[in-house]
């Protein structure tokens, strides 16, 4: 699912530099409905990582160690990130590349919090999404807390919970759009409070593989369904619903596609949560490819739009001329070959390194692990009780 992810939003940037998203043909207004990746990696990110805090809050055992889930991210996210940053500084060509602040703020990921955004439309465009996942997991072990301590032991008392936040953040961002001008919108856009509801998403998700339930039975036995109802959702976001011709979105369009982005993300990464063995399943995301892909997910999303922008940089060659396929090409495959070096030398041995930090003398003793798809080995508190 990673994979899917990180392909359509490579996509959507190439799509936007060579200028096909604007054009009118329903094939490349499609395309720019591939923005949808990042609402896949927020749902991801809420089911992986809060399904140990899920587990331990149904089964009533101990909290999950905090201390070594802040180690985990901080080496999982920040030395590939750190180390990506001088060359994204470097190809967006900007005289505020040089200000200490700047780089202070990129530094600790505090930059979506200055009202400049000089770096939209740079090297650096993506890295909004990277900010928005660091107060995720900041906000998540209080967030967890609290529900460990009001709703142990009820599965339907935490999905209750997960839903209300996904409303209210909804809720938040179509007020904004209703009541204030769009420069406060913009500023919304890229911070968490607009993108929590597909963390809470996938939140609800954890607690659905825990404690399956009818919706988890039917989800699980329908994922053909699940894709096919997407799919139609990117179809509608594709239109004048919620998509413009020209100009800013509507407080309409904006309320429409506020609503349909989460449903549409939910139902594209549901299957991959509750039908993960379900042969259709199995095939489709389960390949070579796409499991290749989502192995060096995090490397693509960090190196393609240096990648990009050094291509143009290089080649002197104009932006906005059409050729899609050409530059896709060039961006996917210099990104990967990166992204493989970034995966080998750096994700995983500080990984490794981060998962030994907090590793009991005799952990297979105390712990069974499981290996939860995607994420990291995590203690299985029915064993450890």
């Amino acid at each position: 699912m990673r994979g899917v992810a990180i392909l359509l939003v490579v996509a959507v940037h190439v799509g936007d530099i060579t200028g096909v998203v604007g054009y009118e043909q329903p094939g490349w207004r499609m395309l720019n409905t591939g923005s949808i990746g990042v609402p896949f990696f927020f749902i991801l990110s809420g089911f992986l990582l809060y399904r140990p805090f899920a587990r331990a809050a149904l089964d009533g055992a101990a909290f999950p160690d905090v201390g070594g889930y802040f180690r985990r991210r901080a080496l999982r996210i920040l030395p590939a990130y750190w180390l990506m940053l001088p060359v994204g500084f470097l190809t967006s060509e900007s005289p505020e590349a040089g200000d200490p602040l700047i780089w202070l703020e990129f530094l600790t990921l505090t930059h979506p919090y200055d009202p400049g955004r000089w770096w939209e439309g740079t090297s650096l465009l993506m890295v909004w999404s990277l900010s928005v996942e660091v107060c995720f997991y900041l906000l998540l072990p209080l967030l967890a807390w609290g529900m460990h301590r009001s709703c142990r032991g009820s599965a339907r008392r935490l999905l209750a919970v997960t839903s209300v936040l996904a409303a209210a953040s909804v809720a938040w961002s179509g007020t904004l759009r209703y009541a204030a001008d769009l420069s406060i919108t913009f500023y919304n856009e890229n911070l968490l409070p607009r993108s929590f509801v597909h963390f809470a998403l996938g939140m609800a998700l954890a607690v659905m593989v825990e404690r399956p339930g009818p919706a988890a039975a039917w989800i699980a036995a329908s994922p053909g369904l699940c894709w096919t109802v997407a799919l139609c959702g990117l179809v509608l976001i594709s239109t004048p619903l919620t998509t413009p011709l020209s100009g800013p979105q509507s407080p309409h369009q904006y309320l429409v596609a506020a609503l349909l982005t989460p449903l549409v993300a939910l139902a594209a990464v549901a299957p991959a949560a509750l039908a993960s063995e379900n042969r259709f399943v199995r095939v489709l995301l389960g390949n070579r490819l796409l499991a290749g892909f989502g192995l060096i997910s995090y490397g693509l999303f960090l190196w393609h739009m240096p990648v990009l922008m050094a291509w143009y940089q290089l080649t002197g060659r104009p932006i906005f001329l059409g050729d899609f396929w050409t530059v896709f090409a060039v961006d996917l495959l210099v990104s990967a070959v990166l992204s493989v070096l970034s995966h080998d030398l750096i994700e995983r041995p500080f990984q490794r390194l981060g998962r030994r930090a907090g590793k009991p003398e005799r952990a297979s003793d105390k712990y069974r692990c499981e290996q939860i798809p995607g994420g990291e080995a995590v203690p299985d508190g029915r064993s450890a009780r």
